[in-house]
């Protein structure tokens, strides 16, 4: 198959980043490029890709002193390279990673276009989105399609991470983690209420938002550098030691997670979950096998105290199963390969052949 991977230019697409849309693009592409696929990734000039590379700056927007317009303008003109390549070299399918702005291109081509939507949907969106209601949708959980049950979802793909990368580790240290964003959604305040009364020490890796307050009301006054712990924005690698090494991983989140990447990344290091029972944490975790699914802090600090129950290697094994890259891309082959097919069918039904 010839298959566009189309990506936001405004951070680098590389394998080992932070940023998951990101991330997941760079292994998606290099997956299907090592089972033989012609690959041509759309993405900023300093991405890092086995795909052909196909950029209209030559690093990232937000490297660049851009105002906010100038970037978007970057951005659709991409999205527009994208298309017109794809019309002019017979690509079989486009998988776009944005939300919205690559439909307002996508039925102005005789091309199918796949769609993942990494990010939250606004409200403000929402209207604009419906008018392409009926585009091909890819869900990343069950749990997504909640948010906008009236779009046409044709397959749920979970995300993959590599298994050699994020390696399994059985001896583990006398701390759990909490690492993601560090905002109110993200529920850290209750992680931190759940390490304190199991009297079990917590560290915090993420970045924090200024401008919500949040850090300053409800996170940093109960950061004492002992029990509660503060280590920053953690760099690829060192996050996968913080990860080998805890004894769980609290995932407290508030929303309707559309799936939580942190969790599978844990798994794979055999480090059990401990989520709220939001979004797609019961599709993710295995209650009592992997982890532990709750609903209240007190919830929580029981899971903590029964952590030793869950075994590591059985963790690892289901991350293997159902989380790893290779799975991952496989099933995205087999959609591209049903929508490529059913676009053919009816373009020859139409033609009357």
């Amino acid at each position: 198959m010839k298959i566009s991977q189309l990506v936001s230019n405004f951070h680098t697409v590389k394998p080992k980043e932070n940023g998951a849309i990101y991330s997941h693009a760079a292994w998606l592409s290099n997956g299907l490029n090592d089972m033989g696929h012609e690959v041509h990734l759309f993405a900023s000039g300093d991405s890092q890709t086995k795909a052909k590379l196909h950029s209209v700056t030559d690093i990232a927007t937000s490297k660049m002193n851009l105002s906010e317009k100038n970037a978007r303008q970057y951005m659709q003109l991409l999205i527009s390279r994208c298309y017109k390549h794809a019309k002019d070299n017979n690509i079989d399918i486009i998988h776009s990673h944005f939300n919205l702005f690559h439909n307002f291109y996508s039925n102005l081509v005789d091309i199918p276009t796949v769609q993942s939507i990494h990010s939250p949907v606004a409200s403000d969106i929402k209207p604009l989105l419906l008018e392409f209601k009926n585009n091909k949708f890819i869900s990343f959980s069950l749990a997504q399609r909640k948010t906008m049950p009236e779009l046409n979802w044709i397959a749920n793909i979970y995300h993959g991470v590599d298994m050699k990368t994020f390696t399994f580790n059985e001896e583990t240290e006398d701390y759990f983690l909490y690492l993601g964003r560090i905002t109110e959604v993200k529920g850290v305040h209750l992680a931190i209420e759940a390490a304190k009364k199991a009297n079990v020490p917590l560290i915090i890796a993420g970045s924090s938002y200024e401008n919500e307050g949040y850090w300053h009301k409800k996170i940093e006054k109960n950061i004492d550098g002992k029990m509660i712990r503060y280590v920053g924005l953690l760099d690829f690698h060192e996050k996968i030691k913080y990860f080998q090494k805890a004894k769980g991983l609290l995932f407290p989140s508030q929303w309707e997670e559309p799936f939580g990447i942190s969790m599978i990344e844990a798994m794979s290091c055999g480090t059990p979950v401990i989520g709220w029972d939001r979004g797609s944490v019961p599709e993710v975790i295995s209650h009592g096998n992997t982890g532990y699914v709750v609903n209240s802090v007190e919830e929580m600090v029981q899971a903590i105290k029964n952590i030793d129950k869950i075994d590591r290697k059985t963790t690892r094994k289901r991350a293997e199963r159902y989380f790893s890259v290779e799975k991952m891309v496989s099933g995205y082959t087999k959609v591209y390969s049903r929508v490529i097919e059913e676009y053919k069918f009816k373009k020859n039904k139409n033609n009357g052949k």
